[in-house]
């Protein structure tokens, strides 16, 4: 099962100057603080999108809204042949049934996935969808934050993961599908890979990875969430920490979820770069 995050300074081969809008991001005024998780309100992660099926209108991934033209989500949602025609990104949306009456939702024109992800050992789990038009900030519909290349996360950081992915293993969210939301602590590298050695070997967790999760399980994230964002508070900006990506089962204890950290690489675009413009 697929669930965990990356860090999120976005690979970005080919935009600069009208990428980064760190006036307005990581801001989410209506915001007072999935698996073990609880329901949000309305607004309060105005970053997050629903990426659905055009014809079956079925959500699959999540994604976080990085700035008025790009979404930044998990390159495992698609294969190498995905169209982007048949995708539709959905923001400021509540529940995934029922009337959202601050949503809107955009095509999509590119789909751009890492150039070194590699699906068996999840590593670079990470793409770029470039909107088919821009979007127009409000108190629902805001960018989340990039991380800088010199910001670090250590353990016991506290993330918050969001989606509407099922709520234990093949259960799904029920009617009317609330986005959900949960807190949960980043685990050390040497922590994480070392409870996941049974089950994949050691060295499963690359350095382009971190991990969350709570040790004694019961919160997590699960199937339908991968691609979204996990966010952490620094001061009063919301700060993306990473990206739903991998994981095994959904909040088993002693399993926490896995996280690719993309700090390397020419192609990486950060806070430092967005300043130059």
């Amino acid at each position: 099962m697929m669930k965990s995050g990356c860090v999120a300074l976005a690979l970005l081969l080919f935009v600069k100057g009208s990428f980064c809008q760190l006036n307005v991001c990581g801001r989410a005024p209506l915001n007072t603080r999935i698996v073990g998780g609880q329901n949000a309100i309305a607004g309060a992660w105005p970053w997050q999108v629903s990426l659905q099926n055009l014809y079956s209108g079925v959500h699959f991934c999540g994604g976080t809204l990085i700035n008025k033209d790009w979404i930044l989500t998990a390159a495992h949602c698609f294969a190498s042949s995905t169209d982007p025609r048949t995708l539709v990104v959905y923001l400021g949306k509540y529940t995934l049934a029922g009337s959202n009456p601050n949503q809107i939702s955009r095509g999509v024109t590119r789909i751009v996935r890492h150039p070194m992800y590699d699906s068996r050992t999840h590593n670079n789990d990470i793409a770029l969808l470039l909107l088919s038009s821009s979007v127009t900030f409000t108190n629902y519909i805001k960018p989340a934050c990039l991380a800088s290349q010199s910001r670090s996360f250590p353990s016991g950081t506290t993330c918050w993961l969001t989606g509407w992915g099922h709520i234990a293993s093949g259960v799904q969210l029920p009617f009317p599908g609330v986005l959900q939301e949960v807190a949960v602590p980043i685990v050390s590298r040497s922590v994480c890979d070392k409870l996941l050695q049974p089950y994949l070997g050691a060295g499963s967790i690359t350095q382009n990875m971190i991990c969350a999760g709570l040790l004694e399980g019961g919160k997590d994230t699960c199937q339908g969430d991968s691609g979204g964002p996990m966010v952490t508070k620094q001061g009063a900006i919301w700060v993306q920490a990473g990206i739903t990506s991998w994981g095994i089962g959904c909040a088993r204890p002693k399993l926490p979820v896995s996280f690719c950290r993309l700090v390397q690489g020419a192609h990486t675009v950060t806070e430092e770069d967005c300043l130059q413009y």
